[in-house]
């Protein structure tokens, strides 16, 4: 049961680090609308918010999803950007829409398990005010650095943070991501200290890597995999249990003796609470569909993307799974809500 307590300043109920699974509504939120028929959906454009800016992997994965949605149902997809927060502020902002099937989120793991173990406030409760509707797909991290930063392995990356503690920062797209997590997870299993520089999204992160002002970061290979071949950027492992075709010359974490770094981005598709499950089993259906043709499979590969497209409710034990095993990693780490 997720517990929940009154934050005396501001009069709001905040989430507070249980088990997933227990009802904590956020008060100041708007009364629902009655559910709408099914019936006649979608009879409208349809609006898929993003918690990132254009041009990065979510987005990109994103807008792959909203052509074929747009081609199957028969109505426009339109991707809204609404980045900040590390995603909390676009989740904040589908919760608060009318459960009819026209607002829907485009998640990744951020909002959803990590903001309930890392912000104070938290103005929602992933699992009672979002409906889980389908796992879109999942892919591995890269661990990748600057060209100038003399590490060119894992193993060299950890004794080169201990012959420099609290020198060497990395690069993340916020406190509440599994970038985030997974850095801070090889600083505590490694027995080093690198500074997390926190950014709004993929992109300038990414930038500012090329630039120089960050050392290193976790990322999709679909963003990183073109920039290493340009030598933009140099990989240093890859957080799976195995090499990629697509290059296999990156060695794995596990190979370099760090077998707990094994993952990274996932993406999901979410409505508001109350939308009508007829509406839910319907974007799921499309979803599936849509993760089976040949040019979205071909777009997803291309990224280093696995298709998923489970059941609701096996995304819903999907994402609490996610929250428990983050959880445990932060309160090892002694990670606290701020």
């Amino acid at each position: 049961m997720v517990n929940a307590v009154i934050d005396d300043k501001s009069g709001r109920r905040r989430f507070v680090a249980g088990l997933m699974g227990g009802a904590v509504l956020a008060a100041g939120l708007p009364a629902r609308a009655a559910p709408v028929s099914a019936t006649k959906w979608p009879g409208q454009p349809i609006r898929l918010v993003v918690g990132y800016p254009p041009g990065g992997g979510t987005d990109t994965v994103a807008r792959l999803l909203a052509q074929q949605f747009s081609d199957s149902l028969g109505q426009q997809v339109v991707v809204e950007n609404r980045p900040g927060a590390s995603g909390t502020i676009a989740t904040q902002q589908v919760v608060r829409s009318a459960p009819d099937g026209y607002t829907l989120l485009f998640a990744t793991a951020s909002p959803l398990t990590g903001a309930p173990l890392t912000m104070k406030g938290l103005q929602y409760d992933p699992m009672t005010d979002l409906e889980p509707i389908t796992l879109v797909g999942n892919g591995p991290f890269i661990l990748v650095a600057n060209p100038a930063f003399p590490p060119n392995t894992l193993p060299e990356l950890v004794a080169y943070a201990r012959q420099h503690p609290g020198q060497v920062n990395y690069a993340s797209p916020g406190n509440s991501t599994a970038n985030y997590f997974f850095c801070e997870l090889l600083n505590m299993d490694a027995g080093i200290k690198t500074v997390n520089v926190p950014y709004k999204g993929s992109s300038a992160l990414v930038n500012d890597l090329i630039g120089g002002y960050v050392q290193y970061t976790l990322e999709t290979p679909g963003t990183t995999l073109p920039l290493i071949r340009q030598g933009k950027l140099k990989a240093l492992a890859i957080l799976h249990d195995q090499r990629l075709a697509k290059a296999p010359d990156i060695p794995t974490a596990v190979e370099a003796g760090f077998p707990q770094l094994v993952g990274g981005s996932w993406y999901g598709l979410l409505a508001p609470a109350g939308t009508p499950r007829p509406i839910i089993d319907k974007v799921q259906q499309a979803t599936v569909a849509a993760l089976k043709t040949p040019a979205m499979r071909t777009a997803l590969e291309e990224r280093d993307v696995l298709a998923q497209g489970n059941t609701p409710e096996q995304f819903r034990q999907f994402i609490e799974a996610e929250y428990r095993k983050w959880k445990d990693v932060t309160s090892r780490i002694g990670i606290q809500p701020q």
